[in-house]
């Protein structure tokens, strides 16, 4: 896919982040994810990224993350619809090389490039550009990944434009909005797909300054339909904070108690639609009471009965 075309089909998209599902620690379960994958692409998802943030990236050995690819592009192909696979990538060059060569085969459009642990700006520069001249060398369209660990300033994100083409952006560091919306603003939206790339419901904000026109999504994994209409009444004016939109703020809300339950409640969401969820890479599962209070309040809302 080029990276114009890339681009076209991120921009004002939700992108579902998927789980990855375990049977147990350390152990993929192949089946549950090409289930759950089949899910979200026959309930309207266009996009995803696999092996990101909330598919445990970190948890994954350089084969498991192949094995999962392979089973999502596959599944993504037997959808019948046009779907644009990416991946959590990065951190060490390396890493890179040993899988930007099975993106290239299986498919994979883009690779959101996880961030590595370095805080100079320059040295920043300099990983991304040796990491970004990989991808191209097997026509794989980067996507740049800002979070708040070790932050992509504006400025780098700028330089990297001015030296390479980057078909999406996924603001993910809520402190730097302004800035990041400042940049949009002069660089435009026909040079990137930005995306809101932290939870749901800032998306609301991000749009209202410009910042970005899609979003990405944990939700969606269990509940599809929840940020793809989101989504389109923010892009024609008709946003309202109802019920559907307070559920997801009380949901965004649990996940960031701990570390743990950013995927967890997403697999618990996923259990209450009769998907597979369960545990973490790690074996970390989300408590009873969590639970509890996750399934009480999809009922509350009326998304299941």
């Amino acid at each position: 896919m080029e990276l114009t075309e890339i681009r076209q089909n991120l921009n004002e998209r939700v992108v579902a982040v998927p789980t990855t599902i375990w049977t147990a620690p350390g152990e993929l379960d192949l089946e549950a994810n090409a289930a759950n994958a089949a899910y979200i692409f026959e309930n309207g998802i266009r996009a995803a990224v696999y092996a990101g943030g909330v598919g445990e990236h970190d948890r994954l050995s350089v084969e498991q993350q192949r094995s999962l690819l392979t089973i999502a592009t596959a599944t993504a192909r037997q959808s019948g619809a046009q779907i644009c696979v990416g991946t959590g990538l990065g951190r060490t060059a390396d890493r890179v090389k040993q899988l930007a060569p099975t993106l290239g085969t299986l498919g994979v459009s883009f690779a959101m490039l996880m961030p590595p642990p370095i805080a100079d700006e320059d040295e920043q520069f300099v990983y991304y550009s040796e990491v970004i001249g990989i991808l191209n060398e097997h026509k794989i369209g980067p996507m740049l990944y800002a979070r708040p660990e070790h932050p992509m300033s504006a400025r780098l994100i700028e330089r990297l434009f001015d030296r390479f083409e980057i078909p999406g952006v996924k603001l993910a560091n809520n402190e730097l909005l302004p800035v990041y919306a400042e940049m949009v603003g002069r660089l435009g939206h026909d040079r990137s797909a930005w995306i809101c790339g932290t939870a749901g419901w800032w998306m609301p904000a991000y749009a209202s300054v410009g910042a970005a026109r899609g979003m990405s999504t944990g939700i969606g994994n269990a509940f599809p339909e929840k940020p793809l209409d989101l989504l389109q009444s923010i892009l024609t004016g008709r946003f309202q904070p109802d019920r559907d939109y307070w559920a997801m703020v009380r949901l965004e809300q649990i996940r960031l108690r701990d570390r743990s339950y950013v995927a967890l409640v997403i697999k618990r969401l996923q259990e209450l639609v009769g998907l597979r969820g369960g545990m973490n890479g790690d074996g970390a599962t989300l408590p009873d009471a969590v639970s509890a209070e996750v399934e009480s309040l999809v009922r509350t809302a009326g998304w299941i009965e």
